[in-house]
């Protein structure tokens, strides 16, 4: 009987460290200022333009099932966790994509003014 017991309350801990709440995302996020009100809102704005992930269904009093955010939303810890993981907002990108271009070009020039022609041409057509 014990052991069932210690079984079930394992179960649990596994279910709760899978899931996260509404709070863990405000947190993880950097918005703890923000009113509960806003802070769904914000949620609600990376769901639908950033592909944040949406929240488990959630049971409302009443017996019905909404997957609107709420204060009472949980989502999949892992998935929120990818997301912040992976997440680089779009002007970010725009310019680590520009840096990573003139890095590259300044490269290329520097091995460019490195090159020395073996038993070719030179670029007037000598011989050099």
């Amino acid at each position: 009987m014990a052991s069932r017991s210690l079984a079930s309350a394992r179960s649990s801990d596994d279910r709760a460290t899978q899931t996260c709440t509404f709070h863990y995302v405000r947190r993880e996020l950097g918005q703890s200022a923000l009113s509960d009100r806003r802070m769904v809102a914000y949620l609600r704005a990376l769901i639908a333009d950033h592909g944040f992930p949406r929240p488990l269904p959630t049971l409302l009093r009443g017996g019905e099932l909404t997957a609107d955010v709420t204060r009472k939303s949980s989502w999949i810890k892992s998935a929120v966790d990818a997301w912040l993981a992976g997440f680089i907002p779009p002007d970010c990108a725009a310019t680590i994509d520009h840096q990573a271009l003139r890095a590259a070009a300044s490269e290329m020039d520097t091995a460019a003014a490195n090159l020395r022609l073996i038993g070719g041409t030179d670029l007037h057509g000598g011989a050099a």
